[in-house]
Parts: C-alpha cells; sequence; structure tokens
C-alpha cells in the first residue's frame, strides 16, 4: 500500500471514528455521514486556494464548522424520529448532498469534479510557515487524529458518559425519565460526527488534489455504516476493523463483477447490501452485557437536603388546580394533592380514574395545573424534573437489556452528577474522574430495596419481583426527594410484596416522599401514611388509611 492510499484509508478512518460515536455507542443509525464528507470536501476545494482563494486551513475550518451545523438543524429536525425513521431521515439528507452535486455541475465540477493545480502548502505568512502537504505530512495529521479519536472513544466508553449513551441507545424514554438530556445528548452526538465526516472530506480532498460526487456518494454513507455496524461490537478500536473491511469491498466488488458479469459500480453496492443483510442477520440474537465504567463524582448536593426553611418542615410536594382532558373527557378534573417528607402517600380508585395521568404530569409528561416542590414551580421538561428531585417509575416493566442490574442503577445516579464537566475531567483522566462516589450510590440504592445481591447480574435473568425492585432501585439512585411509583407490586409473589412494603418504609424513613399507585390495596393499607381516593378524575376523600374504606373500592 502506497503512502497515499494509507494516508486516504486514515482520513476515512477519522470519518468511522465519527460514525461510530453515533452508532455503536449512542445507537443513531446514520446514514448520512457520506453528506457530511461532501459538505467538507466540496467546501474546502471551492472555497480554498483553487476556488474563492482562503487560506487552505480557514476553508478547511468554515467546512467543518458548517457540517457541524448541518448535523446539529438534523439532530434537532429528527428530536422525534428514532430507529428506521431516523435513518431514513439521515439517508434523505445524502441523497439530497448527492442530487445537489449532480444537478449543478457548475458547483461541483460534474462527474470530473473539482481539481487543484500543484501540491497543496500550509501557509501562515504571519509566522512564516509555506508547509508542502505531502502525504507523509498527511499521515501525520491524519495519524494524530486517529489516536485522539480511538482514544476519546476508549475514555467514553470506560467513562460515566458511557452510561449516558447506553440509555440513549437501549431505551430513550425511559433514559429521559432517569434525568438523562436525551435531546441534548443527541445533538451533541450528530454535531461531533458531521464535523469528524467533513474533516475526513477535507483532508482527502486537500491530499489528492480531486473530488467527485462519486467520492461522496450516498453508497460512500451505504459502506461506512455497514463496516461500522459490523464492527460495532469492539467498540473503541471498532473504527480501525470498519476501515479494514471497507478496504476489501472492491476485491469483492470485483470477484463478483467478474461472477455476475455487472459493472463495478453495482457490484460495490451488492456487495455492500449482502453485507448489511449478514450483520442484520446476525446482530439479532447478540445481547452483549455493559458494567458500570469508572464514575464521577456527583456535582449536585442531595436533594433530600435541599429543602428551604421558608417552607413547612413535612410539605414536600404540591399539586393544585389541576384538570386534563383527552378527546374532550376529562381525566382530571381540578385535581389536587400535597405529599409530605417522610411519608407513603396512596393514590388509589377505580380504573380510569385518573391516576396514571395524575403521576404523569407530577413527572412532567403533561403540562397541566401547578405543581410546586417546597413552594417554587418545578421546570416543565421530564429530565430536569429529574435533577430538581421528583422522579416517576414505569407502569410496565422497562429493562435496558445490554445493560447490567446495577448499571442500570448507575443510569439513574448520573442525574445527580452528569455535568458535561464531569465528563470533561474524565476525558482528561484527572483524578476526580477515578471517584467511585456513582457506585457507593448505586449500591445504597440497591441495598435500600433490597436488591443488595444483584450487583453484576443480568437484569433479564432476574425474577419478575426484582426486576419490579429494581426499577425503583434506579428511581431511588437519582437521589430525588419525591418518588411516584406506578404500581410497583404488579406480577410480585406475596414475599415480594413483603419485601417491597418493607423497602417504601425504609425509603420514606430518610426523609423522601412516597407517592404509591398501587392497586393492591391490602399493601397500600400496610405501608400507607394517607391515602387519596380518586374517581372520575375527581380527588374524592384524603385520609389515614383507616378514615378511607378501601374495602369499597373496585380496582
Amino acid at each position: 500500500m502506497s503512502s497515499v492510499d494509507l494516508a486516504q484509508a486514515m482520513w476515512l478512518l477519522v470519518s468511522a471514528i465519527g460514525l461510530s460515536l453515533a452508532v455503536s455507542y449512542a445507537g443513531l443509525p446514520v446514514l448520512g455521514q457520506g453528506a457530511f464528507m461532501a459538505i467538507g470536501a466540496f467546501g474546502t476545494a471551492l472555497l480554498g486556494p483553487g476556488g474563492q482563494g482562503w487560506p487552505l486551513v480557514i476553508a478547511c475550518l468554515a467546512s467543518v464548522l458548517l457540517a457541524a451545523v448541518v448535523g446539529y438543524a438534523l439532530s434537532r429536525g429528527s428530536s422525534r424520529l428514532e430507529g428506521a425513521h431516523f435513518a431514513l431521515a439521515t439517508w434523505a439528507l445524502a441523497w439530497l448532498v448527492d442530487r445537489v452535486l449532480v444537478g449543478y455541475p457548475d458547483l461541483s465540477g460534474g462527474s470530473e469534479g473539482l481539481t487543484r493545480a500543484g501540491p497543496a502548502h500550509l501557509r501562515l505568512e504571519a509566522l512564516g510557515v509555506d508547509l508542502a502537504l505531502t502525504p507523509n505530512a498527511h499521515l501525520a495529521v491524519a495519524g494524530v487524529l486517529c489516536v485522539a479519536g480511538l482514544a476519546g472513544l476508549a475514555r467514553i466508553q470506560r467513562g460515566p458518559g458511557a452510561l449516558d449513551l447506553a440509555a440513549l441507545r437501549e431505551s430513550p424514554e425511559l433514559a429521559t425519565s432517569l434525568g438523562v438530556p436525551v435531546a441534548a445528548r443527541r445533538r451533541t452526538v450528530l454535531t461531533v460526527t458531521a464535523a469528524l465526516g467533513a474533516l475526513s472530506g477535507a483532508g482527502s480532498t486537500v491530499l489528492l488534489g480531486l473530488v467527485t460526487p462519486a467520492d461522496v456518494s450516498p453508497l460512500v454513507s451505504l459502506e461506512l455504516f455497514v463496516a461500522v455496524l459490523i464492527a460495532g461490537a469492539a467498540r473503541w478500536w471498532g473504527p480501525l476493523l470498519g476501515i479494514a473491511i471497507l478496504s476489501a469491498l472492491p476485491a469483492a466488488a470485483d470477484a463478483l463483477s467478474g461472477a455476475a458479469g455487472a459493472d463495478q459500480e453495482r457490484s460495490r453496492g451488492l456487495a455492500t447490501a449482502l453485507l448489511l443483510l449478514a450483520v442484520l442477520a446476525l446482530r439479532g440474537p447478540v445481547s452483549r452485557r455493559l458494567t458500570r465504567p469508572g464514575a464521577a463524582p456527583a456535582d449536585r448536593t442531595d436533594a433530600l437536603n435541599d429543602q428551604p426553611a421558608t417552607q413547612p418542615a413535612d410539605v414536600v410536594l404540591t399539586l393544585s388546580g389541576t384538570t386534563v382532558s383527552f378527546d374532550g373527557l376529562r381525566a382530571l378534573d381540578d385535581a389536587h394533592l400535597d405529599l409530605r417528607r417522610g411519608e407513603v402517600h396512596g393514590l388509589v380508585g377505580p380504573n380510569g380514574s385518573g391516576k396514571s395521568t395524575l403521576l404523569r404530569v407530577l413527572a412532567g409528561e403533561i403540562a397541566a395545573g401547578r405543581v410546586e416542590l417546597y413552594g417554587q414551580p418545578l421546570s416543565s421538561a421530564v429530565e430536569a424534573r429529574v435533577r430538581e428531585g421528583v422522579v416517576r417509575t414505569p407502569q410496565q416493566t422497562v429493562l435496558m437489556p445490554r445493560l447490567t442490574a446495577d448499571a442500570q442503577v448507575t443510569v439513574g445516579a448520573r442525574a445527580r452528577g452528569g455535568s458535561p464537566g464531569a465528563v470533561i475531567r474524565h476525558l482528561l483522566a484527572t483524578p476526580s474522574s477515578r471517584s467511585d462516589h456513582l457506585e457507593q450510590l448505586t449500591e445504597q440504592a440497591l441495598r435500600d430495596v433490597g436488591l443488595g445481591h444483584v450487583i453484576g447480574a443480568d437484569a433479564l435473568r432476574l425474577t419478575v419481583g426484582d426486576q419490579r425492585l429494581l426499577q425503583v432501585a434506579r428511581a431511588v439512585a437519582t437521589g430525588a426527594t419525591v418518588l411516584l411509583l406506578d404500581e410497583p407490586a404488579a406480577g410480585m409473589s406475596a414475599d415480594e410484596r413483603q419485601r417491597l412494603a418493607q423497602a417504601l418504609r425504609r425509603l420514606a424513613s430518610q426523609g423522601r416522599a412516597v407517592l404509591l399507585v398501587e392497586h393492591d390495596l391490602g399493601l397500600v393499607a400496610e405501608v400507607a401514611d394517607r391515602v387519596t381516593v380518586l374517581s372520575g378524575g375527581r380527588v374524592r376523600s384524603t385520609g389515614r388509611p383507616s378514615e378511607v374504606d378501601l374495602g369499597e373500592l373496585t380496582t
């Protein structure tokens, strides 16, 4: 392999590193990396010395910045898309850029592309620098970028940010409920992916002195995606394996071309499609368990100690004036509620009485009424409300299949210390990044619900009862002042319900306010300090279990 070929492979590796962050780490099926490479490549050619005459470095940086802006805009526009729909949106971007390049030959140079006369030079007149960008110079620059990128992936894999990305990959909705800023993480990932793709395209263009639409076609996007997907299980060194696979594609295409009598371009597409089908067939049953990476310290004071002195000692959360309608039917009608510190508060009522709707209002999933924590209005976003101290468990059992039981709880603990600064400290390997504080929070949350024995266990192999308790532990790990538990006893045996009852009393004794929605009225009567009865969306009564006739409720 010549130095030019090796340098070109390394520039392609830069793009694969960015794509790996999105596909392998965050679970975002980006099929438009070729579009970002095109922006970097053609932007540099059009703005640089052979085009508008901008200094080469400025032209490259401007192209990378433009691609980053496009990536950010794509993340904003596709914020509600998941899975195949998101993949199609990025694939559409690849085709849109390709059609623009093909349809406007004055911009792209047509099938011949844009060429540069003479070798590229890096000129910094202020410093008196005039450096010829030979293939060896490209090897040095691209090599440094590749080493830095792979080292960054390795650090992310071992750092606290890996859990945020794993939660985003496994279950975005659950991640949001545990305080992970899913939208912000997606924006960051796609912006970085786009920028590295553009940097790769710019570097290749400067190296070769030529760029054509075919070099950054949608087929290139698909090839990169397949290569990264195949190597995804390898984690940080996956992009290296992916580029090795991508380098073998031309030989495979030649073999297909000779066997099928098709041209090389079609054979290359066929080889890529066959690889993709093979990957999808083989990846289905694979489940890789991830344990907690190295932790960063929590930056937020525990919400249990944040109570302002101006509020009554026992009042934590209040809900007032809440009316919610769906298709003209009132799910809640002027509902009101107050939760107190150190109290288990039962919320009961017939099916359809509005219990789950009320929990969703308190959690921030539905904007309605006035919800205050210690007399202060809560934020509207779910993840912000978690960080402020209010968290809800899902009604159905929702797990992150590729995370161990304790790692899932650590995702919740990240709500306390998951600031961008913590991730940066870890990437820079400062001493504080090696703190075991998150591990301590995780183990404490598991012990609080009686699950100290599940550390390192496969969450899918736990009993139904332990899986339900695991959901409570995830919520506890966030450090929330208010726990909103939606039917936590569903599917539990009698012994498991007793463990749950003990856990609820223990959590309340630690100063939390626990709101328990439960169909098991015996459990409610056993653990609740007060009970609120809902019917037809209205609060009918509130009082001690002995003061409320639970026996007449139809659940």
